[in-house]
């Protein structure tokens, strides 16, 4: 199977102001500056023409994910968990979740 790659642009203003600030969020413990800032660098990589598997699989992306995944303690059981809570939530329905303290 032919493996399939691409190119992350390191003169590209927008990847590599989104790579600092990757690197940067690494210690930051704040949920919801993490997503904004990646919500940002990734509208920013859009623009500049990083898109589709490309912006899924950049190494920005999944340096923001590792982090959010590792802020929330993601574990398998906790996604199963969140997915089950999320359908009952939706439903209105209250749930009783487990939180993990920093």
């Amino acid at each position: 199977m032919h493996q399939i790659t691409s190119i992350a642009n390191g003169t590209n203003e927008a990847e590599q102001a989104a790579a600092k600030d990757a690197a940067a969020i690494q210690d930051a413990v704040n949920l919801v500056a993490i997503v904004g800032c990646f919500h940002r660098h990734l509208l920013a990589l859009q623009r500049s023409g990083v898109c589709g598997d490309d912006l899924i699989n950049h190494p920005v992306s999944l340096s923001f994910t590792s982090k959010l995944n590792s802020l929330c303690r993601m574990t398998t059981e906790r996604e199963m968990a969140a997915l089950s809570a999320i359908d009952k939530i939706a439903n209105g329905e209250s749930v009783e979740y487990d939180v993990i303290p920093l």
